[in-house]
């Protein structure tokens, strides 16, 4: 297994590890229902390509045997204004391993990569969100050394 950087023209070989990630997503229980598949997939291929194209992200993709088993996805921008977190702060917006490839280091390996990423873009911490009822992801994360930091509540606008 290897980790390496890629463009815009890998992208399109991703669909089936998110689709996995989306079922995986939408048998969460606690949270809102899920978009389609499709919808999901196509909703986020545009937000893959946007910010490639914006100079401020990296696409990691995870091989073995030449065939994608896994990506990691990092965005870096300005830090916030009232946490002292650095100038520039990272986000791995996606991190996916496909099920046969879990538990064999490749998550890991695509973290350590992120934070390589991060690190040469100038940022001193990297967040990543994750579904409060995503207790397997959240234990991963604690692992590799994520601690919580914001919490995101959602409310209906009517009520």
């Amino acid at each position: 297994m290897r980790v390496c950087e890629a463009g815009a023209e890998r992208i399109s070989e991703l669909e089936p590890l998110w689709a996995s990630m989306h079922a995986h997503h939408s048998a969460l229980g606690e949270l809102p229902g899920t978009r389609s598949a499709a919808d999901s997939w196509a909703r986020r291929r545009k937000q893959y390509r946007s910010w490639l194209g914006g100079g401020n992200a990296r696409l990691l993709v995870a091989e073995a045997g030449g065939e994608p088993v896994g990506y990691a996805f990092v965005t870096w921008g300005e830090g916030p204004p009232t946490w002292e977190v650095g100038e520039t702060v990272a986000e791995l917006e996606s991190l996916v391993v496909a099920d046969a490839h879990r538990g064999g280091g490749v998550g890991s390996a695509l973290v350590s990569a992120a934070r390589e990423v991060a690190r040469a873009a100038g940022a001193r911490q990297m967040g990543i969100g994750v579904a409060h009822s995503n207790a397997p992801a959240l234990r991963f994360y604690e692992r590799h050394g994520f601690r919580p930091f914001y919490s995101l509540l959602l409310g209906e606008t009517a009520r």
